[in-house]
């Protein structure tokens, strides 16, 4: 089995490098699941052959060569060549003759970065892998995930089996679905400190390792507390609806674009998010900061007990994290003073509130001033998670996209409206009405 993450943390020399392998079973064997390469182009060729006939014939009435080439190297610094119709209708379609004649791989050795001199050492000898059109890091930065490196997503991938070769060949076409290849506009450029205007708010446009050193590091204002907003597509629909709503988001001192529906009104717009910055995924590395940085959380929200599990839970898997308190969100009395006393008595850095939209957001907007602590962040169910009251998707569908879905599937009723009903709509107002345009200068 080849391992990365073991070449990642420790410099090897070439003769190092060269007896470690020896203890690896692996050793140039072919890469799972390629021998589907040619069945899959040829099938794939076959259907359309209609198209490549058109392209043909334009080619040949135009006086053009049949092809165009497209030189690339992929991760292990290897040229690739890639061929495309030289006009017509889906040019870059002809890959799949490279594929077909085994020039590249449908999935393989990625083409869009590089990785270390060591780690090409390592994968080169231990594993015969060529280029792939497709790989689990493209799939990863199409839809803005941030959960592994390259290099462990990379080891991954070449560690799977046919199925999950299969099963990635299935997900990259689905993205190339729902996201596309490419932009063909050109891209907008910011307006100011890397800010996008999406449906008339100030998004961010950051990675997220950038989102969390923002989160942890925020002093603009020194001793007022920075606000800090998710936005997703529920959140999109509701300030559409709700002026008031769309007032409170704007309000806030930073705004994270949250989910695939964010990254597809994006593009719609004409911009590249950087980064899918979930909450969900996001408090991991808050905590991984705050341990580093010796600052700690307070969290308020959810029903009683929620938290408080989410805290222990957290504070098991981060030794050394500082979660200064825990505090409900079903509080009949009302008693925000009470609260507000309990978090600024905890001296936490960084509160989190989870009380669901808009509530979180005007609590949060209507206490500002009386919060003691550098940021404050609104989460919405983020404590259920992290509390395993209710689970994560699986990884296949974060990998497309579709993470809704399992919502949708865990809680019908309370999800129904939001998703079933307010993801068309969301759509709607993004490619038809133009929404997402709404604002810009």
């Amino acid at each position: 089995m080849i391992r990365l993450t073991e070449m990642i943390n420790t410099k090897f020399s070439l003769q190092t490098m060269t007896q470690s392998l020896k203890h690896y079973d692996s050793i140039n064997h072919h890469y799972s699941g390629s021998f589907m390469d040619r069945p899959i182009a040829l099938m794939l060729i076959l259907i359309l052959l209609p198209c490549f006939l058109i392209n043909i014939v334009l080619a040949l009435c135009t006086k053009r060569s049949l092809f165009s080439l497209q030189h690339k190297i992929d991760a292990l610094s290897r040229p690739v060549i890639l061929h495309a119709f030289s006009c017509g209708i889906w040019v870059k379609t002809a890959v799949l003759f490279d594929i077909y004649f085994g020039k590249i791989s449908f999935c393989g050795i990625p083409l869009t970065h590089r990785l270390s001199p060591d780690i090409q050492f390592c994968v080169m000898n231990q594993i015969k892998c060529k280029a792939g059109l497709f790989s689990l890091y493209d799939l990863h930065l199409k839809t803005g995930l941030t959960i592994m490196s390259k290099e462990q997503l990379l080891e991954q991938q070449l560690n799977g089996n046919a199925a999950d070769y299969l099963a990635l060949i299935i997900k990259s076409f689905m993205s190339v679905i729902f996201y596309g290849q490419e932009i063909k506009k050109p891209i907008k450029k910011p307006i100011k400190n890397n800010s996008l205007s999406l449906f008339g708010l100030n998004v961010k446009n950051t990675s997220m390792a950038e989102a969390v050193d923002w989160i942890t590091h925020s002093q603009t204002q020194p001793n007022k507390t920075q606000i800090v907003f998710f936005i997703n597509v529920h959140s999109i629909n509701l300030s559409i609806s709700d002026p008031k709503f769309f007032n409170q988001l704007s309000n806030a001192n930073a705004l994270f674009a949250d989910g695939s529906g964010m990254r597809l009104a994006a593009k719609k717009a004409g911009f590249l998010l950087n980064g899918n910055n979930n909450g969900t995924d996001m408090l991991p590395h808050i905590c991984r900061s705050c341990v580093e940085k010796n600052q700690s959380l307070y969290f308020f929200g959810a029903k009683p007990g929620i938290a408080q599990q989410a805290a222990n839970a957290l504070c098991n898997q981060f030794p050394g994290l500082n979660i200064t308190g825990t505090e409900h969100g079903y509080n009949e009395d009302n008693n925000s003073e009470q609260i507000i006393e309990s978090i600024n008595n905890s001296g936490c850095d960084i509160l989190l509130v989870a009380m669901g939209s808009p509530v979180q957001e005007k609590w949060l907007l209507d206490h500002r001033d009386k919060l003691q602590c550098k940021t404050a962040l609104a989460v919405g169910g983020l404590f259920d998670f992290y509390s395993g009251n209710i689970s994560r998707s699986p990884m296949w569908l974060r990998e497309i996209g579709m993470e809704w879905m399992w919502r949708l599937l865990q809680e019908p009723r309370d999800k129904f409206n939001r998703y079933v009903i307010g993801n068309p709509i969301f759509l709607y107002r993004t490619f038809i009405l133009g929404l997402v345009n709404t604002g810009e200068k």
